[in-house]
């Protein structure tokens, strides 16, 4: 079963002001930047999503919102990408399901993206440039299978505290009051399984970004505006650029080699 509720370290990654550079919405390697790891073919797994509304008591989870909110994001992701030239699918869950080999690789490249955001949130996203995030083996695998250049992953959370929740939360100090929105957009080389570029809405622009009763008023529109805003720094797709990968031989060699492990 994909999991809908965005892991802790995922929250905490977006939701820390002070990781980002004031003004960055994208981190990205020098490679990937000028081209030579920037993919052609991209395949997303299914986005995931979480729409939390904290009472005064517990925070509740929005099940049915979540999953209507992860097919506005796919939309969305799809859209900006195709706007730049890349060849994008945003696998469904329908799709997942239905073939029990693609449903295992998808479970373990989740599992690894989750695995490596908590070292980002330990190492800070400016360490990407520097290549110290890999997502491993079940990520090459996945996209030799899928026959793609990288993998992609897409979150978001919405975050709404109701008016008692929120007067708890200025009186004792704990928690937050008001609304939030919190995106991210990863793309994994699909070759090294590196994490090439990571992109979060500027931080400067982040008190702009739609709240809940804003997103809840206009979900689709408001979802797709965040993402247009998340991914304004994605560059043009660039084929000529990018630098020669392994042959088809050779990647179906290795994964061959890879699953008999």
């Amino acid at each position: 079963m994909l999991r809908l509720l965005v892991s802790g370290a995922a929250a905490l990654v977006l939701s820390g002001a002070g990781v980002h550079p004031a003004s960055a919405a994208m981190h990205a390697t020098a490679e990937f930047e000028s081209g030579a790891t920037r993919p052609v073919k991209i395949a997303f797994l299914p986005p995931h999503a979480a729409l939390l509304k904290k009472k005064v008591v517990k925070a509740e989870e929005q099940i049915e919102e979540s999953v209507e909110f992860s097919g506005y994001l796919a939309a969305s992701v799809r859209a900006e990408f195709a706007a730049q030239g890349y060849d994008v699918h945003v696998l469904t869950p329908e799709e997942v399901s239905a073939d029990p080999e693609l449903q295992e690789l998808v479970l373990d490249a989740d599992r690894r993206y989750g695995e490596m955001l908590t070292q980002l949130r330990t190492r800070l996203p400016r360490q990407i440039g520097k290549r110290r995030y890999e997502a491993g083996d079940e990520m090459r695998v996945l996209a030799a299978k899928l026959g793609v250049d990288a993998i992609g992953f897409a979150e978001i959370q919405i975050y709404a505290a109701a008016a008692g929740a929120s007067a708890v939360a200025i009186l004792t100090g704990f928690g937050s009051a008001g609304s939030s929105t919190l995106v991210s957009v990863s793309l994994i080389d699909g070759g090294t399984a590196n994490i090439e570029a990571f992109f979060v809405p500027p931080v400067m622009r982040r008190g702009s970004i739609a709240g809940y009763d804003a997103i809840m008023a206009d979900p689709a529109g408001k979802i797709a505006e965040i993402t247009r805003l998340t991914l304004r720094d994605l560059p043009k797709v660039d084929e000529a650029a990018r630098a020669p990968g392994e042959s088809d031989e050779d990647v179906l060699s290795d994964v061959e080699s890879l699953l008999d492990n």
